[in-house]
């Protein structure tokens, strides 16, 4: 049987976490979900996109990434041609979940960050904080800086430095940081909320299913074919959505 990783940490953090329901969750809104690659959105925050939005919230999407070097080398597949498609799958998967259709897609290439200090780090924080203004965002879901994944971390980041900016409060959630070793322990002490994102679980798989290229078939013939681990797509079997209290703007 297939399971998702991160199992035990995730029953541990949600015992000791303080559990609100969507409702609740739409009441703290409007909300921004920051995703490092179109899917992120999808797999690590569906589920809370679409209970929320459903009760009456608001939830917008940016992008960081622009996804083009998933499938490197792919014959026919430029890398422009796979950051329109992985655009057109995200834009499908949000309209799916109820969130915001403005969608914002910062277009960074995949897997080469600009880092805190570099100027195209700093153009895209003005941007962000921008664009957040202009929706009245006060929450900010992005992935744990603890995510193996350099984008993930950059994500992170870039997420950080917009929160203090905006003084708005800042979550963390999971995707590739569910498959860490010791996570059980590395998330011990660190602050939780579990919003319930039951009623959203069936779009998100449904949302999920537009991310064909991530998942197999789509693209063909690459360098490296990425394909998620059918262990990682069980991560949408979970009740809530968990979200790490790791750093609040003062």
């Amino acid at each position: 049987m297939v399971v998702a990783p991160g199992g035990d940490a995730w029953r541990a953090v949600t015992r000791r976490a303080r559990r609100i329901s969507a409702k609740d969750a739409a009441r703290q809104g409007p909300w921004l979900v920051l995703a490092p690659h179109p899917d992120d959105e999808t797999l690590g925050c569906g589920a809370l996109i679409a209970a929320v939005s459903a009760a009456g919230g608001r939830v917008h999407t940016a992008f960081l990434t622009d996804g083009s070097g998933s499938h490197p080398d792919a014959p026919g597949w430029s890398a422009q041609r796979i950051a329109g498609l992985r655009r057109r799958e995200a834009q499908a998967a949000v309209r799916i979940l109820g969130g915001v259709a403005d969608l914002l897609h910062l277009d960074w290439p995949d897997a080469t960050p600009a880092k805190p200090g570099d100027p195209v780090f700093a153009r895209s924080v003005d941007r962000l904080v921008a664009w957040c203004r202009r929706r009245g965002i006060r929450q900010i879901a992005v992935t744990w800086s603890g995510d193996p994944h350099c984008d993930h971390e950059a994500a992170a980041a870039l997420a950080a430095a917009v929160a203090a900016r905006l003084r708005c409060r800042l979550y963390d959630y999971l995707v590739w940081g569910w498959t860490v070793d010791a996570l059980r322990q590395r998330l011990r002490g660190i602050r939780a909320l579990a919003v319930d994102s039951e009623a959203g679980r069936p779009k998100q798989r449904r949302a999920m299913a537009c991310h064909r290229s991530q998942r197999g078939g789509r693209i063909v013939g690459a360098r490296e074919n990425f394909r998620l681990p059918r262990a990682m797509l069980r991560l949408i079997d979970r009740p809530n959505t968990v979200l790490l209290e790791t750093r609040l703007a003062s």
